[in-house]
């Protein structure tokens, strides 16, 4: 039988009709915005990039004065996109089957993280290549469907930190180390790599745009709570 990973829905995610996205949305000094774009209504284009590029596009258009294809990028050190606009939003991106999460927010930083429920993995083998020896070790100790669980939340929590800091997840996943829960709670985060700042600029929620998924949000100095939308046809 398959665990259930716990998570709270923020709100209620509203309907945007794709007919609508091109219509423009104010972004409150407080708000951190989750998109949940399901794969079946997602633009048809070639490629994962091109796919995920215009869904880019349509969403952040939203919040700027601009037009999907006058947008601008850039890259970190490391390949973290961001707008190259004054006073442009900070944005994540995860993808994966089923569908494509967006998170935006006025000021500070986000990552995001997706993962299907039902995924299988090698948990004990991944946890103990990139996980703190402490936190496989805790795994280790549960049955398989609760071991299973308990690696989805802790791997979410992990990548969606490290989408935020920019650095990746190579060589930065054991850095970070929460908590094992039930995911009846936010990740707790008890102990971030050096360069990721103070704990207290730090905020973690975990939302479920549909029951098949679980979704991460990791934010530094951005302290709003999650304002949900869906896409629909």
């Amino acid at each position: 039988m398959t665990e259930a990973i716990p998570a709270r829905r923020p709100r209620a995610f509203q309907p945007v009709a794709v007919a609508r996205l091109d219509a423009k949305q104010a972004l409150p000094g407080d708000a951190l915005h989750v998109w949940w774009w399901p794969e079946p209504l997602q633009p048809r284009v070639e490629g994962r990039r091109a796919r995920t590029d215009a869904i880019l596009r349509t969403l952040l258009a939203r919040y700027l004065p601009l037009a999907p294809d006058e947008l601008r990028f850039r890259r970190g050190p490391k390949g973290r996109p961001s707008l190259d606009h004054p006073g442009a939003p900070d944005f994540n991106l995860s993808d994966t089957a089923g569908g494509t999460v967006v998170a935006v927010v006025p000021a500070g930083r986000v990552g995001i993280d997706i993962e299907r429920v039902d995924r299988r993995l090698p948990v004990q083998r991944l946890a103990t290549r990139w996980f703190a020896p402490g936190e496989a070790q805790a795994l280790a100790r549960l049955d398989a469907d609760a071991g299973r669980a308990a690696f989805l939340r802790h791997w979410t929590a992990k990548e969606a930190a490290c989408k935020a800091t920019g650095t990746g997840i190579f060589g930065y996943l054991h850095g970070w180390r929460f908590a094992i829960d039930d995911g009846t709670t936010p990740p707790q985060a008890l102990e971030l790599p050096e360069d990721a700042g103070e704990t207290s600029r730090w905020r973690f929620h975990r939302v479920a745009p549909v029951p098949s998924h679980t979704v991460v949000l990791a934010c530094r100095d951005a302290p709003g709570e999650p304002e949900g939308f869906a896409v629909v046809g």
